[in-house]
């Protein structure tokens, strides 16, 4: 008797989830519903497989309301879901408004909610792993799409099969095995009208330039797909390879140790110190980051860096930036700094903690340094930078250092002076600011 293609595809997917060591059993599977053709076939098969391998199946839907047929899409998921038995959760947000937050697109912008609510959904509920309905055709167009964008071997890896609790079962099953599941069970679905938009690169690939491929040599787009889990491989080996160099603390690197390694080792330990601190880097800020030279400072993000002192690339946060606040003289709390401001007579020497200022100014105000100005010295005026760089004080230590304003003049920086026309005058009352680390 001929195998049903739900018996087919229902193999495939359990076939691969032996070969990745991907057990469901007793487990709860979130299923990412968006009513298409796609997820209703993941739906089913997952529902199936259920039944066999004895585990829990829950969905998700999320609402974009971006198009007029949005909550068609809505209703029809909910009503599937309940024919089904299946407990299904819905979401929604505003994509446009994320849009213009973040300065990215409407795609991409939908894919950062829609992620974020399938997250919530999974952890509310208790589900293992949160299954979306990518398959081999989706894996070839995100390989092309990387290319044309300009990627590296990361890049070109296409969509990862697993990646923490994110499961695509259909990663290995054709778009036409899946339409052909969906006309075999008379499997109802909703279409997203957007998808034939042609202004969007992706759907562009998907329906004009795979056809093409598909045309000039047929069976091209699977093989592309093999391709990028061949690279896959490939790119597992060299992050191995990387990870081993690591040193405990992640996010300090030996300069010399990069140099030591292959090109393409040095550059994965350069990025696996930005992802431990959230930031993927591009091509262009990796090779910014093995060109640093000593004392310079390279901003990955607006509150991450990587500086370099010597023989170590040190990657950091920014504390958050605390707002400028006028002193008295007292002890106050700003941002992660301890402050103490008194007047005496003493002789009170200055260091990298403690600015001497004359006992005739009135009004201080503390504030973040903005990597600018001068103030004057014995000999003539220097910029901050140039105090900075003379007493040896590296880039991560300078992006800390608050300053001192007097009528809205810089007056000093903690760390590298003070204007020598306001420091205080032995024998005479002076204005002392201490500095101290909040721990």
């Amino acid at each position: 008797m001929q195998q049903s293609m739900t018996d087919r595809l229902t193999g495939i997917v359990s076939r691969r989830l032996e070969q990745e060591g991907i057990s469901l059993a007793g487990k709860t599977v979130l299923c990412a519903f968006s009513g298409g053709r796609d997820s209703v076939v993941l739906l089913h098969l997952l529902r199936r497989m259920s039944v066999q391998q004895g585990f829990i199946v829950c969905a998700a839907h999320f609402n974009h309301h971006l198009r007029d047929t949005a909550q068609r899409d809505e209703s029809f998921a909910r009503r599937h879901c309940a024919e089904l038995g299946i407990p299904l959760t819905v979401g929604g947000g505003d994509v446009s408004a994320r849009a213009a937050e973040t300065g990215t697109g409407t795609e991409d912008a939908a894919r950062m909610l829609r992620y974020a609510f399938l997250q919530r959904t999974a952890e509310e509920i208790g589900a293992d792993y949160v299954a979306t309905g990518h398959h081999r055709q989706d894996n070839a167009e995100t390989l092309l799409l990387h290319l044309l964008r300009g990627s590296g071997l990361n890049g070109l890896c296409g969509i990862s099969y697993l990646r923490e609790n994110l499961l695509r079962p259909m990663l290995d099953i054709d778009r036409a095995e899946i339409d052909a599941c969906a006309s075999e069970n008379h499997l109802p679905y909703v279409e997203d009208e957007t998808n034939a938009d042609t202004t969007y690169t992706r759907n562009r690939i998907r329906a004009q330039l795979l056809p093409l491929l598909e045309e000039i040599s047929h069976g091209s787009v699977s093989r592309i797909a093999d391709t990028a889990q061949r690279l896959k491989a490939d790119e597992a080996y060299l992050q191995r390879q990387a990870d081993a160099q690591m040193g405990s603390d992640s996010t300090v690197l030996s300069v010399s140790l990069l140099n030591r390694q292959e090109r393409a080792v040095a550059a994965r330990m350069v990025r696996s110190a930005a992802r431990h601190l959230g930031v993927e880097l591009t091509g262009a800020q990796t090779d910014g980051v093995l060109q640093l030279k000593n004392g310079a400072c390279l901003a990955l993000r607006s509150e991450v860096r990587v500086a370099r002192d010597r023989d170590v690339l040190r990657f950091y946060c920014l504390p958050p930036t605390a707002k400028p606040m006028e002193l008295t003289c007292g002890e106050h709390r700003w941002g992660a700094w301890r402050i103490i401001m008194y007047e005496t007579r003493d002789n009170i020497p200055e260091d990298a903690c403690t600015v001497v200022l004359r006992g005739d100014i009135t009004s201080v105000t503390i504030a973040p340094w903005d990597g600018s100005g001068r103030l004057s010295v014995e000999n003539g005026r220097r910029t901050v930078k140039r105090l900075f760089a003379d007493k040896g004080i590296c880039a991560a230590q300078r992006e800390r250092a608050p300053a001192l304003y007097a009528d809205g003049e810089l007056i000093a920086v903690f760390g590298a002076g003070t204007d020598h026309a306001l420091q205080g005058i032995p024998g005479e009352t002076k204005l002392v600011i201490t500095l101290e680390a909040e721990v």
